[in-house]
């Protein structure tokens, strides 16, 4: 419990203040003139000096003016008591199991010095348990400045907040508000490095592990919701955002060569949550999300000869959060939400002359975004996404793959866990899917599975060094030094 004391000029007001014996007054025998419904004693005069619901009570010409006995409906005796003891002594007692109940009833009866004592409680107490309580307090009753004191702390702890179960019960208006704010920071947020895989270590029994090394870091700014991909061995990496704000969105691609970076031109257009393919001796990039707002159809390659972004032919609609995948030296997008959050399950071959055109549609479920496409065994195999359901948007574990020849897909084996826009890459001819996250439980992982087509089932290889989502892998050839 934490008792504080505030300026009686700031309890009782201050015209009333040189005119009251203060709160001896309810500590000594002194007789009183009013009592109330729930059988505390008080003097009316102090009451009324105390706030202007008991001024308007019993001063204001309403009939409990004349009452000896005052009935307070819809308050707990302890509560009301915490009030009285406070309008005579300056003094409230606050914890976490009373400070709700207390702030709640100090604006009920206007008590601005007892309000402003619980505000100040909550504001110096904030942590990642109480944030969103707080925060939801102070929108119900339009407490701007703790709002605002609330809303900070959760933008600057958003991923470790999102983790806990209060996250789920957030409405969907105040989640939109504080995902569009260009403050928003996570665990998940980019940072500048770039690992990968030394060794895939078995253990006893079903243990598995993967031994990782940091390659290099990579160059300003550090990014999310990019592409990667390689070109006659040669990485690179391509848009996505420094943060969650609109305005973060990048169009810049980077070239490591001889494990040195160069800035490549910048793409007509920012894009994050979009596709990325390499063709023809050409680096392409399909689609993406813009503003937050609008998706693009725009299609742009890169040539290194010239060092130059060119436009193709642009996709038969806008989307974002699609995959694009090449195959038998045929392009082919899958999925991807449209403007309107509409997640599509449609499957297109596309021709950087000639556009789209339409293939049969994914089966597995009403739609699929946020997924990952890769080549293995002469099929199209997607796996992880966000899938619509008629509350929002959950996870789906099933996987399936697509025959070209017979214009088919098959259902594969499900995921052993959720990957919402995840990391992938072949390597052995086997898909390897890392990190993400789960829809359902908000949460980022670091989880590791290795699909293998010949035997058609998922394995779990191990964790990355830390969870992480809305990030990019690929398949690189690196010396024997570096290989170990």
């Amino acid at each position: 419990m934490l008792c504080r004391k505030l300026d009686p000029l700031c309890t009782i007001r201050a015209v009333y203040a040189q005119l009251l014996i203060h709160f001896e007054l309810h500590k000594t025998a002194g007789k009183t003139d009013l009592t109330l419904f729930v059988s505390l004693s008080a003097h009316r005069v102090i009451l009324a000096a105390g706030g202007d619901y008991f001024r308007a009570l019993l001063c204001g010409g309403l009939r409990e003016c004349e009452q000896e006995v005052v009935r307070i409906q819809g308050i707990a005796a302890w509560v009301l008591w915490s009030l009285l003891d406070f309008i005579y002594s300056g003094q409230l007692k606050l914890g976490w199991q009373n400070v709700w109940d207390l702030t709640e009833a100090a604006l009920q009866f206007q008590l601005q010095g007892a309000l402003t004592l619980c505000l100040n409680f909550l504001q110096e107490h904030l942590d990642n348990t109480s944030c969103l309580d707080v925060l939801s307090l102070a929108e119900t009753y339009g407490l701007q400045q703790l709002g605002l004191v609330a809303e900070n702390f959760v933008l600057a702890h958003f991923q470790r907040i999102s983790e806990g179960e209060k996250f789920k019960d957030l409405s969907c208006h105040l989640l939109e508000h504080l995902i569009e704010k260009d403050t928003l920071s996570a665990e998940s947020e980019p940072n500048h490095c770039l690992w990968f895989v030394r060794r895939f270590l078995r253990g006893e029994g079903l243990i598995r592990t993967v031994e990782w090394e940091l390659l290099a870091q990579l160059p300003d700014p550090s990014r999310l919701r990019h592409c990667v991909c390689v070109l006659n061995n040669v990485l690179y990496v391509l848009g996505g955002r420094k943060y969650y704000g609109k305005l973060d969105i990048l169009k810049s691609a980077f070239d490591p060569a001889k494990y040195k970076w160069e800035c490549l031109p910048d793409m007509a257009s920012p894009r994050d949550y979009f596709a990325a393919v390499c063709w023809g001796g050409k680096v392409f990039v399909l689609g993406g999300n813009h503003d937050d707002m609008n998706c693009l159809d725009s299609v742009e390659y890169y040539t290194p000869e010239d060092n130059t972004w060119r436009l193709a032919h642009p996709l038969d609609t806008p989307i974002c959060g699609h995959a694009a995948a090449v195959l038998d030296g045929e392009i082919y997008v899958s999925g991807g939400c449209d403007s309107s959050l509409r997640c599509l399950p449609c499957l297109w071959h596309y021709d950087p002359t000639q556009g789209c055109t339409s293939r049969s549609p994914m089966t597995g479920g009403d739609g699929r975004a946020g997924h990952v496409m890769l080549t293995a065994k002469n099929r199209l195999v997607v796996a992880g996404r966000l899938q619509p359901t008629w509350i929002g948007f959950s996870d789906q574990l099933r996987c399936e793959a697509y025959d070209p020849l017979s214009d088919s897909w098959t259902a594969l084996p499900l995921l052993p866990r959720p990957h919402l826009s995840p990391a992938a890459t072949l390597l052995d001819g086997q898909l390897y899917v890392m990190g993400g996250s789960s829809a359902d439980s908000a949460r980022d992982t670091a989880w590791v599975h290795r699909y293998d087509p010949w035997e058609n089932s998922w394995e779990k290889l191990g964790m990355m060094p830390r969870p992480f989502a809305d990030l990019a892998a690929c398949t690189l050839q690196l010396s024997l030094g570096l290989k170990g």
